[in-house]
């Protein structure tokens, strides 16, 4: 009979001891690079999608329209499209000869500057926009924030999948890693007029640097559990059952327990461990509290970072909301109004000059807060401008002073506005014969409209003055009637 070979159990237990912790350890480094990696993905994914967002409402839909059909035109009468992948070539550089004016336009330089206020806010690499050509799967650039490598209007590049709408018109947000950029994250979010997709803005946030910093941590926590397995393989050789087997099955135990465990929150599993002996043993144990430790501070911080974006986030909102918005009806207050004008004016002098302003009065007030007292008054004023709000829908309403109101309209209500007008007076009309209301719930208005007439007017205020002085014939009209203040 062939003889075994001998192995001595010092050997076999060293073996195991080894397999053992080596297993742990992987196992850890491997749970806390997981547990960081999905923290960290999520929470740029979220930060990529909320500025995405947040871009999207401080944007002017129009501009973004208007932008969206000059670069598209020029795409959908090119004899042929050349893709980026030719990027360079003399037939790239003849195809992007045709978008030469693009950049030249006013809205393009008006929206590139928006982009690049936000893209410096939020700290970003780059946002952009961009409009999807299904049927050919091309993605063509309409504007591009960046300072540096900027993708020019009417750049085309080609997508079989991955980054691209869904059946719902949604963009799902991606994370790539490729050669030239390194690892992104990117989101897309629509920008949408009257219910249609016009253009897609998206968002580019490098994780190079934190998955840089993930690495040294990793090769940090790597080292750290060699160095502890060489300390237990020393105490193993002489305490091969009291003081290896027992504690090593505890800690296989822990680890286990440790890993089913949600990996999203901060876990105390190996702090609850208390070392029976003062030697190697006790210090692993201390070691492996200290790497708990270490990784939940780490999950704390980056809990911490997405509580403090969602506050700050929140704040801003607040902010900008209170200063553009009466605190009484909630419409937009002269501050906005005058924002608006402003825009106007520089959109009249591009050639949009559809729109018009309704002024509106607010009848009785004087009576009501004499009568009845200041506080109906305000109820007085709330009633109106709901009214205001629920008649000219898809327009800005503004309250310009204690009883004056501001409604500018465009597209839809602008095309309606005869009749939107005629479905305001028949609601005030309607309101004055409800017995059934209370004086301050009984809201009377002189409304007086008037819409752009490039005869006739240079900028808003001219529009303005020819809705003021239409609402005050409207009122003298009315007082005539009614008697009213």
């Amino acid at each position: 009979m062939k003889e075994k070979t001998f192995i001595s159990i010092k050997v076999k237990m060293s073996i195991g001891v080894v397999f053992v912790c080596l297993l742990i350890g992987a196992l850890a480094v491997f749970l806390m690079n997981q547990i960081a990696k999905d923290i960290v993905d999520n929470e740029y994914i979220s930060k990529a999608e909320q500025i995405a967002q947040a871009v999207v409402n401080t944007l002017d839909p129009t501009d973004v329209k208007m932008l969206t059909d000059d670069v598209m035109e020029v795409y959908e009468n090119v004899d042929t499209v050349i893709p980026s992948s030719q990027w360079g070539s003399d037939a790239w550089k003849e195809y992007m000869s045709n978008y030469a004016g693009i950049e030249k336009l006013p809205v393009f330089e008006k929206l590139r500057n928006h982009l690049r206020v936000y893209q410096d806010i939020f700290g970003v690499d780059c946002i952009y926009m961009m409009r999807f050509n299904t049927a050919e799967n091309h993605a063509i650039y309409l504007i591009d924030g960046a300072y540096e490598d900027a993708c020019s209007p009417g750049v085309v590049d080609s997508f079989e999948d991955g980054f691209w709408p869904d059946e719902n018109g949604l963009i799902p947000t991606t994370i790539t890693n490729e050669e030239v950029y390194g690892r992104l994250v990117t989101a897309g979010y629509p920008v949408m007029i009257d219910g249609d997709i016009t253009a897609y803005l998206c968002v580019d946030i490098s994780m190079n640097e934190i998955r840089e910093k993930e690495n040294e941590y990793v090769f940090f926590t790597a080292a750290i559990m060699i160095i502890v397995t060489t300390f237990v393989l020393a105490v193993a050789l002489i305490h091969v059952n009291n003081y290896i087997i027992s504690p090593i099955l505890l800690l296989s135990n822990t680890a286990r327990n440790y890993c089913s465990a949600d990996s999203g929150m901060v876990h105390h599993t190996f702090e609850r461990l208390e070392a029976q002996n003062n030697d190697e043993m006790a210090q692993l144990i201390t070691s492996l509290k200290q790497m708990e430790s270490e990784m939940n501070a780490n999950i704390t911080a980056l809990l911490d970072t997405r509580g403090a974006l969602k506050e700050t986030e929140e704040k801003a909102n607040t902010m900008e909301k209170l200063a553009v918005k009466d605190a009484l009806t909630g419409v937009w207050n002269r501050l906005a109004y005058e924002a608006e004008v402003n825009k106007l004016n520089e959109e009249i002098k591009d050639g949009f000059t559809e729109f018009g302003i309704s002024m509106i009065d607010v009848n009785d007030l004087k009576k009501i807060n004499d009568t009845y007292g200041h506080e109906n008054g305000n109820t007085y004023i709330i009633g109106l401008s709901n009214l205001i709000c629920d008649v000219f829908k898809r327009s800005k309403v503004f309250r310009l002073g204690g009883d004056e109101f501001a409604v500018i309209s465009k597209n839809k209500d602008f095309r309606n506005i005869t009749s939107l007008i005629e479905e305001f007076n028949g609601q005030l009309s309607k309101i004055s014969k409800d017995d059934s209301l209370k004086p301050w719930e009984k809201v009377s208005a002189a409304l007086g409209f008037a819409r752009f007439d490039e005869s006739l007017d240079k900028k808003v205020e001219d529009v303005f003055k020819r809705a003021d002085k239409a609402m005050y014939e409207k009122k003298a009209s009315m007082k005539s009637q009614n008697n009213v203040d």
